[in-house]
This record gives structure tokens, sequence and C-alpha cells, in this order.
């Protein structure tokens, strides 16, 4: 839980502070005395409110962390209470799903959590990657897997495993209808360690989502390659296990948050 208080900056513990009327010294110590009470803060209904006030928005000053960081634990308190979530079938095309207890159990777990905001505010203010290389361009990431050195493989791994999360989980619409040309998820999926079959699987496109659906697999198998490097955090082992869950989850905050997608069948519980 330490990883959130250190991810704070001073303006977003102000901002904070603010909110709920502390002192942002006195704050800032009880969070790193009690790392574990941030869940409660980030997930107070007025924190929430208040930083997505369109009529005064302060989030215009927070970091994007915190502002990822208060979204997904909101969200996530939705998701405890829901019964099912609209599920994507085409560009704003939904259709309602029972299936929430993956996505509850995902959220359970803070460290997941704390996944996702990071990787949200990661893509608002992208670091560079270790080889000369777009860094939101999963092919140009990818034609460097075999000719990097080892400590940047890891991270090349990691980053196409964060740039598949990304887009299958915040851009649906797009990346959802297209499944891989056949030379494209050749390519792709030898980067990711991919049997043939796995490989013709990419290329499916009788698949409702097929465009969603390669992307999680090539997602997922990115992120287990990563994971076996020295010095990865276990939470990517985890998410690679998770990968849809987690996909499913960003679906859900895109919609209603960043896009507040009309479905055109049913509506987002």
């Amino acid at each position: 839980m330490a990883s959130y208080v250190e991810r704070l900056s001073g303006r977003d513990l102000a901002t904070l502070a603010t909110i709920i009327g502390a002192d942002p010294k006195s704050l800032a110590a009880d969070l790193r005395r009690r790392p574990w009470s941030v869940n409660d803060l980030l997930s107070d209904p007025a924190v929430f409110e208040t930083i997505f006030d369109r009529d005064d928005p302060p989030f215009l000053g927070v970091s994007p962390f915190l502002l990822f960081a208060v979204l997904v634990h909101h969200v996530a308190g939705e998701l405890r209470q829901a019964t099912y979530v609209n599920d994507w079938t085409g560009p704003k095309s939904r259709l309602p799903v029972f299936d929430v207890a993956p996505l509850q159990e995902f959220l359970e777990d803070s460290a997941r959590a704390f996944f996702l905001a990071s990787l949200l505010a990661s893509f608002a203010t992208p670091l560079p990657p270790p080889v000369p290389a777009d860094p939101l361009d999963i092919h140009d990431l990818a034609s460097w897997v075999d000719q990097a050195l080892p400590s940047a493989r890891i991270e090349l791994l990691r980053r196409l495993g964060d740039l598949s999360l990304w887009r299958s989980g915040v851009f649906p619409d797009s990346t959802g209808p297209h499944p891989l040309e056949s030379p494209e998820a050749q390519f792709l999926g030898q980067t990711a360690g991919l049997s043939g079959l796995e490989l013709l699987e990419l290329c499916d496109g009788a698949r409702i989502s097929p465009g969603l659906d390669a992307l999680e697999t090539l997602g997922s198998r990115w992120y287990g390659a990563a994971a076996c490097g020295p010095g990865v955090p276990p939470i990517v082992s985890d998410v690679a296990h998770r990968f849809r869950s987690a996909r499913r989850i960003l679906n859900h905050l895109s919609d209603r948050y960043l896009y507040r997608i009309e479905p055109i069948f049913g509506a987002v519980a």
C-alpha cells in the first residue's frame, strides 16, 4: 500500500487534505504511518465528487495518477454492488452480461487496483521505451523484442502487455472489430511465443470481438513472458492470468467516465 503514498505528489496531498478538511502534513504523516488507510481515502465519495466536479474541477491541478486512482476505486465500489455489466459487442453496442464476479475478485486486491491506476496514468504521460521505438505502436515495439538486450527485452515485453491492455480496455470500439491479418498475427504471435493454433485464432474474424480477443491473448502472454524476468513484480504475472477481467473493468470505466458511451442495447450497470 505504500506504493500509493509514494506516487502522490505534494499537490495531490494538498487537494485531498482540502477535501477532507485535514492538514496536508498531518495527512501525509498519517498515510505513511497507516498506508492501508489510503484505500478508504481514495474511495471516499466526497473525494470522487470533488475531483470530478465538472463545474469547478480541481483535477486540473492533480496528477494523472491521483485522478485515475480515485476513478478506479470509485469503479471498484460500483462493481461491488453490480449484478451485471455491459460487455462490448460492437462500436457503441453493448449487451448486459451477468458474469461480474471475476471483475469484483480482481478489484478486491488493492495491488491490482494500483496496477490499473498506474497503467492509465502511464499513458497520460508516457515514458520513452528502452529502444528507439514509438511507445504507442505495438508493431514498432515488438520489432525490437528479439534484438534488445535481456534487460530491455523484459521491459519491452511488459510495455507490450501494457499497451495491449490499454488499447483493448480504453479503445474497444476501435480495436474490437478488427481481427489480425495473417502476417501481422504471425509476427506478433512469435514474439509472444504462441503456438501455430494460437496464431490461427488471432486471425479468426468469426468471433464477436476478434480484435479484443487477439489483444487479450497477446497481452496475457507478453505479461507472462515479462514476469519471468528478474526484478519484475509478482503483480505482472497475476494480471497476466486475469487479463480479460482487467480489460472488462477498463471497458466499464471508459464507457462510463472517459467517453460516456450510450450503448445501443442495454445500459451500463
